[in-house]
């Protein structure tokens, strides 16, 4: 039979693919070292001798055949190996390598003189870990993607989340050097070691299984009763002290663990030490987020979701948290419902559950403000070197470990934070001004996996949809809060100017009249021909000053276009939306209609007939808001414009189970009664609520038994209008921002049918209101206020 055979090549190439850099390397082992359980890991990287010479050495030793003229070269080679040495400050890593060239000097075959050269320089990992068995050497590690941590959760003593899961870890090794040792006990009696030669492996005429891989009893070689040593020789890259602090530690280490997991936050896991060492030199540290940019924060934003629901109330699935520390607001909290959130990401219930619970923080500088308040504390250059390491996106961390290089500048922009920037036309939100991390454990987050090369996540409906979670009510809910702060600053010094300006301006150049008459009387005719032209430019000037202000009061009255634009844009929309669906009908009742004169088809007439009725009705909605009728108020009947609307929703109220209520307050029959307004622009907002309304309430049927219903209340004694529905509701945290333009809660929404039906009340001088809250604290009903008398 037939069966598949691996050339140890691809070992090789497998390894190149998947570890991607010597960062990503190293943190496949310290994360190996975590799931042991140590309680730290020390990483140990001796480099006394430069890689360059190293490298050097060793070509002129391979040339070598049949061992003739080694001894020149090896004499040739120690000479110049310890001149370099005389570079490093004396210590034990000095004489380590002293020992190791004068054995060099005195080999009698190549291999003796490769063999040690390729020690001269090395990186070791240990830990104080659980260890490992020989049995487990020969069964787990020797066996590249083996299931072994894929179905365990936890640690076995300390209850840590498993890091390693596709068994791949020690192809970092692979990356690092050609040699490696690996030297492992689970007791102070003895050890086993297996020795790598990992250039052995890249022989074309050999499979996997022809590379022999002994294991050798040891005594341990710490005085830790269990634990893990990993030796790597032959390097393959330059490591200097330089490298190690500004791109091993300074860009990679430094950002390993999320930024915002501190001991006293039970939300996000503690950080994990690590310990470097340079040529046997002091700990190198590696530090958080440093103080002169945490002072310096503007805004914090924290998104957590729970498909389970939010403490105790199982509707909410996430909660929002908001807090601006420039502006020093308390926190503004915001909870969104399983229906809502389900309706904005066009997702079921069972795809949010398997998401699973998660927690996400973004930290956002605007660079110019912090510019600023840096520069005056003499602190900018170091504030903006510290946000330029830590910004980039949002970083994803699973159980407290960064996967690869996500939310990094130079990385992958994983969640699109500057194409939607772009398409926005503003970048207030993009990658350099933002600090992030999304907090996934393997546990709870199951269906959010790594790619091989842990460098971001494998595209699934999942991802897909914890993007959408955190661009639309993280980055959307920073944007808007931005936007608009940003836009209310701006319009306040706009209407300063535009109150202040034509005023000081007038005084000015009145005074400025005034001085040109006093020297008119005492000049030459010459110089007055000036005077006059000063003159005729001042005059031009209050022309100009006029317009301005004239143009300042027409752009309060644009609302009145911009209404009538809305209305029929409104209405066609409805219209044509029911015309589509009877058209479909009409094809199906022609197809019957040439077959038979059913029951059923008969049926079908009288629904089609009533449709027909229905767009008719509306269309007779469009007259008040045709030029002929702008803006135009007149006294009409409101009850019986209502009741015009209503017939007009029937075959909708009908096709989805909704029941609509008209009634007049305290009253068991309608009568009219009378309003002065402009009956098109009423229409338009009462059909935006009522439009409003069937939306949500076809968003909850989906997910409830309960009846839908809509109540239209007209109270004469109080001049209001009320609109009310059995919808899963608004939200407290959206109750100010209901009626701004743009905001929606729908997949694609516009946002501008309750910001119209609000400009509809301004227009009139009244408003449109949220009514008190439902015992649950949702807003279910809008009250239009009407016109005085």
């Amino acid at each position: 039979m037939a069966k598949f055979s691996v050339a140890a090549r691809t070992l090789v190439h497998l390894g190149a693919e998947l570890i991607t850099s010597d960062e990503v390397a190293v943190n496949e082992l310290i994360k190996n070292s975590f799931d042991a359980e140590s309680p730290r890991v020390k990483i140990e990287i001796v480099n006394p001798i430069p890689h360059q010479l190293v490298e050097e050495i060793g070509n002129k030793l391979s040339a070598i055949k049949n061992n003739v003229g080694l001894k020149s070269v090896v004499a040739l080679a120690a000479e110049r190996l310890l001149a370099a040495l005389l570079e490093q400050p004396d210590g034990e890593v000095k004489k380590e390598a002293e020992r190791k060239i004068r054995k060099f000097e005195f080999v009698k075959f190549r291999f003796e003189a490769l063999r040690i050269l390729d020690t001269l320089n090395y990186i070791s990992i240990e830990d104080a870990g659980i260890g490992m068995s020989k049995k487990n050497l020969l069964s787990v590690f020797l066996t590249i993607g083996t299931p072994s941590k894929l179905h365990t959760q936890n640690s076995k003593d300390l209850s840590r989340k498993i890091q390693g899961n596709k068994g791949i870890g020690r192809l970092a090794m692979m990356r690092l050097g050609g040699v490696a040792h690996v030297t492992t006990w689970e007791n102070t009696k003895v050890a086993h070691k297996i020795k790598f030669d990992w250039r052995m492996f890249d022989d074309p005429d050999k499979e996997i299984g022809d590379i022999p891989l002994g294991i050798l009893s040891t005594l341990p070689p710490r005085s830790s009763s269990s634990g893990t040593l990993i030796q790597i020789f032959a390097l393959k890259n330059t490591w200097t002290e330089e490298k190690i602090r500004s791109d091993l530690v300074g860009k990679f280490l430094r950002r390993l663990q999320s930024p915002f997991a501190t001991a006293d936050n039970k939300k996000s896991p503690i950080s994990f030490p690590i310990d470097v060492h340079f040529n046997g030199g002091q700990r190198i540290p590696i530090e958080g987020m440093k103080k002169v940019l945490t002072d310096l924060v503007q805004i914090d934003f924290e998104l957590e979701f729970n498909p389970e629901g939010m403490g105790k109330n199982a509707n909410n699935i996430v909660e929002t948290k908001l807090t601006d520390y420039q502006r020093g607001k308390d926190p503004d909290v915001t909870r969104r419902t399983i229906i809502e959130v389900a309706t904005k990401l066009e997702a079921t219930k069972d795809e949010l559950d398997k998401i699973g619970p998660f927690r996400a923080v973004i930290r956002w500088f605007n660079r110019d403000k912090l510019r600023q308040q840096a520069t005056l504390h003499g602190s900018w250059k170091a504030a903006k070197q510290e946000l330029d390491l830590w910004s980039g996106g949002i970083a994803i961390y699973r159980d407290g470990f960064r996967v690869g290089f996500s939310g990094q500048s130079t990385g992958e922009d994983w969640l699109g934070l500057d194409s939607s920037a772009l398409k926005r036309g503003g970048f207030a939100v993009n990658r350099i001004q933002v600090v992030g991390a999304l907090e996934i454990t393997r546990t709870l987050n199951p269906n959010l996996i790594d790619r091989s090369n842990r460098e971001g996540l494998i595209d699934s409906r999942e991802t897909v949809l914890v993007r959408e979670l955190l661009t639309d009510f993280a980055i959307g809910e920073l944007r808007r809060y931005i936007d608009k702060e940003g836009r209310e600053e701006k319009k306040t010094e706009l209407d300063d100017l535009v109150e202040s300006a034509p005023a000081t301006i007038r005084t000015r150049v009145a005074k400025a009249e005034q001085g040109l008459a006093e020297i008119r009387s005492k000049v030459s005719p010459e110089v007055k021909k000036t005077i006059q032209s000063i003159s005729v430019n001042l005059h031009l000037i209050k022309n100009e000053v006029k317009k301005f202000e004239d143009a300042s009061k027409q752009a309060s009255e644009r609302r009145e276009d911009i209404l009538e634009l809305a209305g029929v844009g409104t209405v066609m929309s409805g219209v044509l939306h029911e015309l589509t669906r009877t058209t479909g009908h009409t094809r199906q009742l022609l197809q019957k209609l040439s077959k038979d004169e059913s029951p059923q088809t008969k049926a079908l007439l009288l629904k089609l007939d009533a449709e027909i009725k229905a767009i008719n009705t509306r269309l007779r909605q469009l007259d008040p808001l045709t030029p002929s009728g702008r803006h135009r108020k007149e006294e009409f009947d409101l009850v019986a414009l209502l009741e015009t609307i209503v017939d007009g929703y029937a075959a909708r109220f009908e096709r989805h189970e909704i029941t609509c209520e008209l009634c007049i307050s305290n009253e068991s029959a309608l009568r009219p009664v009378k309003v002065t307004m402009v009956r098109g622009f009423v229409s338009l907002a009462i059909e935006n609520l009522i439009t409003n309304s069937i939306y949500w309430l076809k968003e909850k049927s989906k997910v409830s038994t309960e009846q839908s219903a809509i109540r239209i209340e007209l109270d004469p004694e109080s001049k209001t209008l009320s609109i009310s529905d059995t919808g899963p509701g608004i939200s407290p945290a959206d109750k100010d921002r209901i009626f701004s333009a743009g905001f929606s809660l729908r997949p694609r929404g516009q946002g501008l049918g309750l910001f119209i039906a609000a400009e509809v009340a301004t227009y009139h001088n009244a408003k449109l209101l949220l009514d008190s809250p439902d015992d649950d604290g949702r807003y279910r009903c809008f009250v239009l206020e009407l016109p005085r008398d």
